[in-house]
C-alpha cells in the first residue's frame, strides 16, 4: 500500500481523492487499479449529494506516459441512487475530481496534452507525433479535442487591429481582429464585408483606435459602427502603394531609357547582367531524365522480345519515335537534348554587341571578359558569333536596362543602403529620364516622412506630387486624399498594423498544416485558442 501510495502523489498528485488498489506492469504498459474514497458524490442534474449505491462498473482510461511506457488506468466506478424528489435522474455515476469526465476515455492530463499537440502541429502530425509521446490518439480524437477548447475570454479592446487573409487567394477571404497593444488574435470573421465588420463592432464597443490598410470596406465599417474610433493607415501599405507608383512611371518612361542605353558604356551592360555561379556539371533537366527513362524502357522491352509496334502501344509513342530510341546510342540521345537548353551565350550579347562598336573585336578578349561574370560556354561558340558581326549578319539584339520593379527598389531604398555599382547605375537612370527623376524625389520626401513619422509635412508634399509629379504619382496623392485623416494618423501615430501581418502569416501557417480539414471554426478555434 505505500508503494500505490507513493505512485498515486507522484502520477496524479493533483488527485486526492483517488485510491490506487493494485500495480501490473509488463514491457509496454503500466497497468493501474484505483477506486475514489468519497463516500458520496454529486448528482450532475439537480446537484445534491448521493450516498446509496445503485452498482459498481470498471472503467478504463487512458493517462500520460509513465517511464515511456503507456498508462491504462482501471477504475472502479460506483453508480449512486439520487434522492432528491424534484430531480429527474434517477442514478448518477460518480465522477473523480481533475482525473474524470462524463464519457471521457483519457483523463484530463492526457487529454491536455492531446490539445497541447493538436494546437502545435495539428491533426494528421499530431496523430504521429503522439506514439512517441506515450499517447494514442488518431487525427479525428486529437482535432475533436481542439474543437472543444472553449474561446479565450472576452475582453475590452483599445486599439484593434483589422487585415483580410485569404481562405483561397483569388477567390474568398476572411477577417482577422487582434488587440494591438497585446498583440493576441480577438476572434476571426468569415468574410471582409463591411456589414459583417460593422456589426462585430457595435458588439464590442469601446475600440478607441483601429489599425487598417487601405481598404474601403474597414474603413466603411468603422465609421458606421465606432465613428469615435480614430482610424490608422499602415505605413508599410502606404510605401507599398508608393512603390508600385514608381514602378508604373519608370515602366511608362523605358523609351527614355532605350534611347540613352544606345550611350551605354559596355562596362554598365555588362553590370546590368545576373552573375551565374559556375556549374561544371549541371544536373540534368527534366527533358533529358526524359530521354533515358524511355531508352531504359524501350531497351527493356526490346530485351524481353516485345516488337516496335507492342512497345508504341504500351508507351503510347510513336513507332518512328521508338525506332529511333532503339537504334540510338543514349549518349547521342543526350547530346540532342542538350542541345534544345537555351543558348548560353543570349545573355551577353547585348555587351558583346556594344563592346564590337566601341572597338573590342578580338573575340579572346571577348570570351575572358564574359566569362569572368559567369559565361560557361565554349570560346568557338563567341568566336563565331564575332564573325557575325564582322559579317553584318548578327541580329541586333536589345539595350539591356533595368527593369521597373529594380529602378523602383532602388529608389524606394535607403540611399546608404545601396552598393556603389548601384548608386551608379540608379544616376544614370534618373540622368536619363526628368520625369523619373522627379518622381525619385517625391518618393524619398515621402519615405523619409513616413519613417520619421511626420505627417504634419504631409500637406506641402501633396502640393508638390499633384502639381509637379508623373501621372502615376498624381494618382497615388489623389488616392490619398480621399483617406486623409486615416493617412495623417498613419504617419503621426506610433500604432501600425505589423502585428495583423504577422498574425496573417501565422494563419497561412495553421491553414497549410491542416491539410484541407481548416474549416472556418476549426481555423477560428486554431487561431484564437492557446494550449492548455
Amino acid at each position: 500500500m505505500g508503494d500505490a501510495c507513493e505512485i498515486r502523489s507522484l502520477v496524479w498528485p493533483e488527485v486526492e481523492d483517488l485510491v490506487v488498489e493494485q500495480i501490473r506492469t509488463d514491457e509496454n504498459v503500466v497497468r493501474v487499479d484505483a477506486h475514489s474514497r468519497r463516500p458520496a458524490a454529486e448528482c450532475p442534474s439537480c446537484g445534491a449529494m448521493g450516498g446509496r449505491v445503485h452498482s459498481t462498473y470498471r472503467r478504463r482510461l487512458a493517462d500520460r506516459p509513465l517511464g515511456g511506457r503507456l498508462v491504462v488506468l482501471t477504475l472502479r466506478v460506483r453508480r449512486f441512487f439520487c434522492d432528491h424528489g424534484g430531480c429527474s435522474r434517477r442514478t448518477f455515476a460518480e465522477q473523480v475530481q481533475r482525473l474524470t469526465e462524463r464519457h471521457g476515455r483519457a483523463t484530463e492530463a492526457a487529454v491536455r496534452m492531446l490539445k497541447a499537440v493538436g494546437l502545435a502541429v495539428g491533426g494528421r502530425a499530431g496523430s504521429r507525433l503522439a506514439p512517441y509521446l506515450g499517447l494514442r490518439a488518431s487525427r479525428g480524437t486529437i482535432l475533436r479535442q481542439v474543437r472543444r477548447l472553449p474561446d479565450p475570454p472576452a475582453s475590452a479592446v483599445r486599439v484593434l487591429g483589422v487585415d483580410e487573409f485569404a481562405f483561397r487567394k483569388g477567390h474568398t477571404y476572411g477577417t482577422v481582429l487582434i488587440d494591438v497593444e497585446t498583440h493576441r488574435p480577438i476572434d476571426l470573421l468569415p468574410d471582409r464585408a463591411a456589414d459583417t465588420l460593422a456589426a462585430w463592432l457595435a458588439e464590442h464597443p469601446g475600440v478607441e483606435i483601429v489599425c487598417r490598410d487601405r481598404s474601403s470596406a474597414f474603413s466603411e465599417a468603422t465609421r458606421r459602427a465606432a465613428p469615435e474610433a480614430i482610424q490608422v493607415a499602415d505605413r508599410w501599405h502606404l510605401l507599398h502603394s508608393l512603390t508600385r507608383a514608381v514602378e508604373r512611371t519608370a515602366h511608362a518612361h523605358r523609351a527614355c531609357l532605350l534611347k540613352d542605353a544606345d550611350r551605354t558604356a559596355p562596362d554598365m551592360i555588362l553590370a546590368l547582367i545576373e552573375p551565374v555561379p559556375p556549374a561544371d556539371d549541371p544536373p540534368d533537366s527534366q527533358i533529358i531524365a526524359r530521354v533515358r527513362q524511355r531508352h531504359k524502357d524501350v531497351h527493356d522491352r526490346l530485351n524481353r522480345g516485345d516488337s516496335l509496334s507492342a512497345i508504341s502501344r504500351e508507351l503510347q509513342l510513336d513507332r518512328k519515335t521508338v525506332r529511333r530510341y532503339a537504334t540510338s546510342d543514349l549518349d547521342d540521345l543526350v547530346a540532342s537534348a542538350r542541345d534544345r537548353r537555351p543558348e548560353l551565350l543570349a545573355r551577353f550579347k547585348s555587351y558583346i554587341q556594344q563592346r564590337y562598336r566601341t572597338g573590342g573585336t578580338n573575340a579572346a578578349q571577348l570570351y575572358r571578359e564574359i566569362h569572368e561574370r559567369g559565361y560557361r560556354g565554349s570560346k568557338v561558340v563567341v568566336r563565331r558569333y564575332v564573325a557575325t558581326l564582322r559579317a553584318g549578319t548578327a541580329v541586333e539584339e536589345p539595350r539591356p536596362i533595368p527593369r521597373p520593379r529594380r529602378i523602383a527598389a532602388w529608389i524606394m531604398r535607403r540611399p546608404d543602403s545601396l552598393t556603389a555599382g548601384e548608386r551608379t547605375q540608379l544616376d544614370q537612370v534618373l540622368d536619363a529620364c526628368p520625369d523619373l527623376a522627379v518622381a525619385a524625389e517625391l518618393a524619398r520626401d515621402f519615405a523619409a516622412i513616413t519613417r520619421e513619422r511626420r505627417g504634419t509635412e504631409l500637406p506641402t508634399w501633396m502640393d508638390r506630387a499633384l502639381t509637379n509629379g508623373p501621372q502615376p504619382i498624381q494618382s497615388f496623392a489623389a488616392f490619398l486624399q480621399n483617406d486623409w485623416d486615416a493617412v495623417i494618423n498613419g504617419l503621426t501615430l506610433k500604432w501600425n498594423s505589423g502585428a495583423v501581418e504577422g498574425q496573417v502569416t501565422r494563419i497561412k501557417l495553421i491553414k497549410r498544416r491542416s491539410y484541407g480539414r481548416a474549416s472556418f471554426p476549426l481555423l477560428r478555434t486554431l487561431v484564437l485558442a492557446t494550449p492548455p
